[in-house]
């Protein structure tokens, strides 16, 4: 009897638990979404990338440092924010499998 107390006390848990973790990856993920829209929106328009294939041409120092300045800053920021939200997704939809909700 006091076994299936503990596991119907349990239950309750998982299912309140599971809850707040869904609505707190699907907060995460706006989050990251918001934050990579105006990442996006904040980087400048890369025109000549590829060139370098055809022409042969070597890249410059600044391109190949380009993660020590603004615009790499802002492209690791979106890789991160992607990141972010795949590894939310992927969870989210584990806790979804688990516990479907109400």
């Amino acid at each position: 009897m006091a076994n299936l107390q503990s596991l119907m006390l349990l239950a309750r848990w998982v299912t309140d638990t599971f809850l707040g973790v869904q609505i707190a990856l699907v907060v995460i993920m706006a989050i990251a979404c918001i934050v990579m829209i105006i990442g996006i929106l904040a980087s400048p328009p890369q025109t000549g990338q590829g060139n370098n294939a055809i022409t042969g041409a070597s890249e410059s120092y600044y391109t190949k440092n380009r993660g020590k300045s603004n615009q790499g800053r802002i492209r690791n920021l979106i890789i991160i924010c992607a990141s972010i939200i795949a590894v939310c997704a992927i969870l989210y939809f584990v806790a979804y499998g688990v516990y479907p909700g109400a």
